[in-house]
């Protein structure tokens, strides 16, 4: 294919119909197309912080489309400007012929030029979207564990359940943790208007203090399979301020433990959770998967997560804060699929990061998808060394130095599109 068999554009109005029956041919075909209207209802094409891009055909057939999201993220002790990447959907008639590639392509050349630093998604396929230069960074820890042996703290009893009013304080509660987690999203209005949306099934509980709100837990109840006849509840968010908090969020659970028989606990990689069981086991109502290497007893899962790519990497390393350290400098040769070869030099020294216009002897020569990697602390240079899919000219000790530089919390997000 070429540029000029197809354009990319924003979606418009009169396109409503067609994108709505791409999307569910995509992600919903046991629904019809009438279900999915009445669920979309009037809500306009492009809404506030949200863009439908489209690709069409010479008759302007639509082909293809995807959602563009406007978020700023907290990383590392800095602001970046995001663009979320959902729905991304083909024609079927149209798939297998590099369509969807195409698409993403004119997007991430329109987000460098728009000054997005870097771009999230949650992948359909992770091999594809390497292709393309995003790489895992991501990872959410499930435990999946009896209700009996999740502790019961005293602090539990300072939970109530979530009333309207209590809006504006668990917005602020949140906001004002978003610096403290790498990874978190400072949320729009418009994404706190899907969050209190009554939905089945699902309640929010706060831990207060006074009238103070400390922290939160938005709790989803569910039957278990295939009998039915037991629930679990599963956490899919939970925000603590304080220790107090956080040991009140957990006895809370633990408190259920006569209604519910799993407690499914879903959370960020150091998180501390798992240690405080009394039987550190899956529970044993669920479906068991057969045991690992004959002695491991199944506990948690680890979710594929998100995918990052640096849209801008100059822009975004000059960006990111680092620990203090001893002056140093590295030549960066990158591969990029999108972008082409590119060249830099980065200047580390006490805690900032500044480009530099010569080179140095000393030139580290990966791809870009491998940058995003190290950049989000994900992995580290020496690794990366070992494998393979980072080499070096010059001083090897400056890959230890580099890992000092860019060490950091993982990347973690409660927020799913």
């Amino acid at each position: 294919m070429t540029d000029s068999d197809f354009l990319f554009r924003l979606a418009e109005e009169r396109d409503r119909t067609a994108l709505l029956n791409l999307v569910r041919l995509s992600f919903a075909p046991m629904s019809s197309l009438t279900e999915l209207e009445q669920t979309f209802g009037d809500r306009p094409i492009n809404p506030v912080g949200r863009q439908d891009w489209v690709v069409v055909n010479p008759h302007q057939k639509l082909v293809a489309c995807y959602r563009q999201f406007a978020y700023d993220l907290n990383f590392a002790g800095a602001t970046f400007k995001m663009a979320g990447v959902g729905a991304v959907s083909v024609g079927i008639p149209y798939r297998g012929q590099g369509i969807a590639r195409w698409m993403l392509t004119q997007a991430l050349k329109d987000y460098r030029e728009t000054g997005f630093l870097l771009s999230m998604l949650y992948p359909f396929r992770h091999s594809f979207y390497r292709k393309l230069g995003w790489a895992r960074v991501g990872e959410t820890h499930q435990y999946r564990v009896s209700s009996q042996h999740v502790p019961l703290f005293n602090e539990r009893s300072r939970i109530t359940a979530y009333h309207p009013a209590q809006e504006t304080d668990i917005q602020r509660l949140y906001h004002e943790r978003v610096s403290h987690h790498n990874g978190w999203l400072y949320r729009h209005p418009w994404q706190w208007e899907a969050f209190f949306k009554p939905k089945a099934g699902r309640e929010l509980y706060v831990y207060r203090e006074g009238e103070a709100v400390l922290g939160y837990a938005v709790l989803e109840f569910t039957e278990l399979e295939p009998e039915k006849t037991q629930l679990a509840v599963k956490v899919r968010e939970w925000v603590a301020a304080t220790p107090a908090a956080y040991r009140g969020l957990v006895g809370f659970l633990g408190s259920l433990r006569d209604q519910v028989t799993t407690v499914i606990w879903n959370t960020f990689p150091d998180d501390p959770f798992p240690h405080l069981l009394q039987e550190q086991r899956i529970d044993p109502a669920l479906t068991t998967p057969p045991l690992l290497l004959d002695f491991m007893v199944p506990f948690g899962a680890i979710a594929g997560g998100f995918m990052w790519r640096l849209v801008n990497p100059q822009a975004a390393i000059a960006r990111r804060s680092i620990p203090s350290v001893s002056p140093f400098a590295l030549t960066f040769q990158l591969t990029d699929p999108v972008f082409g070869a590119d060249q830099f030099t980065v200047e580390f020294a006490g805690s900032k990061m500044q480009i530099a216009t010569q080179p140095t002897a000393n030139i580290l020569k990966t791809s870009v998808d491998h940058l995003a990697e190290l950049f989000s602390g994900t992995r580290r240079s020496r690794q990366l060394h070992w494998t393979g899919e980072l080499e070096l000219e010059g001083d090897e000790t400056l890959l230890d130095q580099l890992d000092a530089a860019w060490a950091t919390a993982l990347p973690f997000c409660w927020d799913a599109f």
